[in-house]
């Protein structure tokens, strides 16, 4: 990502961050139109994942011109998300609930140019969950 889309993205950040509780809602709303099959999934207890989204996607998102923090994100997301075994198709859906929930939050509280900034974060960071971590240092493997 350029400087001046970073710049863009981080120019509306305030605004995403202050509504990042009804963002997750928004997004899990339009994850299970988009993908009713992942619905049980997630157990029914929603709480916590919405809190482990906001706090997922906020870091992905600071981290878009941070490569550092982008490896670890890489590293955690395809950890986590890896034994469900998701296709390109199911999260390109997912990132598509994103930017429909960030419509749904901020409408026209964004610009066409944050728009299209957060498309390609968001695409981005759904690229990640396909991302193989990185292996480990020897020190820090488990024996």
């Amino acid at each position: 990502m350029e400087g001046n889309d970073v710049k863009e993205m981080q120019s509306s950040f305030s605004l995403i961050y202050a509504r990042k509780a009804e963002l997750a809602e928004r997004f899990y709303v339009h994850l299970f139109e988009l993908l009713p099959e992942v619905e049980p999934l997630f157990g029914g207890d929603f709480a916590k994942q919405k809190e482990m989204f906001s706090a997922m996607l906020t870091y992905c998102l600071k981290g878009v011109a941070n490569n550092q923090s982008m490896t670890h994100a890489r590293d955690s997301l395809s950890l986590t998300h890896g034994r469900y075994n998701l296709g390109r198709q199911e999260t390109a859906l997912a990132g598509k609930a994103v930017m429909a929930a960030l419509e749904d939050v901020l409408g026209n509280d964004l610009t066409r140019e944050q728009v299209s900034v957060w498309e390609q974060a968001i695409a981005g960071v759904m690229d990640l969950l396909h991302a193989e971590p990185e292996p480990k240092p020897d020190a820090e493997r488990q024996p």
